[in-house]
């Protein structure tokens, strides 16, 4: 078992969607692994998404994961910024070790955090990390938070590609339950039952790198340090790759 690849589940930040990680899916399904990248119930355009919460992210996870896990199969999970709230929340019960105290096969062996939210302390969410107010580039609307103009703006110094690619992206960003933003979390990066690492984006404004260290320590992290901003597989092909080879060598271990 330990010859074969795990299966990668990649978990999208808010207001994004898994198109927009496919600098770092389609690699590595090239390199021979399995990449289950599903949307989010918590993101979406229409009402589906009003109330939805990282419990409903992880039931529709597990929906894709667990069948590969019954075969055998070992998984790396890798969540980006409010991806990793369910990253740690898709472990419960269902890592290599808890698995196989079940008599049950396979299991999820590592979780990344890729610039995101390993939260430590149960009862605390996204909103109460930014002060209990949101930041002026989303605001709610009914039961959604929506991209101001402040989003992805040339001004924008955290997401560091050309306006014309900025444009682009922002057609087809969405939004996100605004309950997903401030459900306080019950599982927590601390109960994650299997090796964790965090990888820190020292130029990320939108999650600063003190607090993203301070995350992963708290959450008893290995930690690698890459030069970026808050979506690397955005800004160039080296800061890609710096996240490809990061994701390679724990699915390897």
């Amino acid at each position: 078992m330990a010859s074969q690849k795990p299966v990668i589940v990649l978990i999208h930040g808010a207001f994004f969607a898994p198109v927009h990680y496919r600098t770092l899916i389609e690699p590595l399904r090239a390199q021979g692994y399995i990449v289950l990248s599903p949307p989010m119930p918590s993101t979406g355009l229409d009402d589906s998404a009003a109330g939805k919460t990282y419990v409903d992210d992880v039931k529709r996870l597990l929906e894709y994961l667990v069948p590969y896990l019954d075969e055998g199969k070992e998984a790396v999970v890798i969540g980006h910024s409010q991806g990793g709230i369910a990253a740690s929340a898709v472990t419960e019960g269902q890592t290599v070790e808890e698995r196989k105290a079940q008599g049950l096969k396979g299991g999820i062996k590592a979780v990344i955090y890729l610039t995101a939210l390993a939260i430590p302390m149960k009862g605390a969410s996204l909103l109460g990390l930014l002060g209990g107010t949101p930041p002026p580039i989303y605001k709610a609307e009914g039961p959604f938070y929506v991209l101001t103009e402040h989003a992805l703006t040339p001004q924008d110094d955290d997401l560091k590609i050309s306006e014309e690619d900025q444009k682009v992206l922002a057609r087809t960003l969405v939004h996100q339950s605004k309950a997903s933003l401030e459900a306080p979390v019950q599982f927590t990066a601390v109960d994650v039952k299997a090796a964790k690492t965090y990888i820190v984006c020292s130029e990320d404004k939108s999650l600063p790198a003190t607090l993203q260290e301070e995350l992963a320590k708290g959450a008893g992290c290995n930690i690698i340090k890459i030069e970026a901003g808050h979506f690397p597989f955005l800004e160039s092909a080296e800061r890609t790759k710096a996240v490809l080879d990061a994701i390679v060598d724990v699915a390897g271990q």
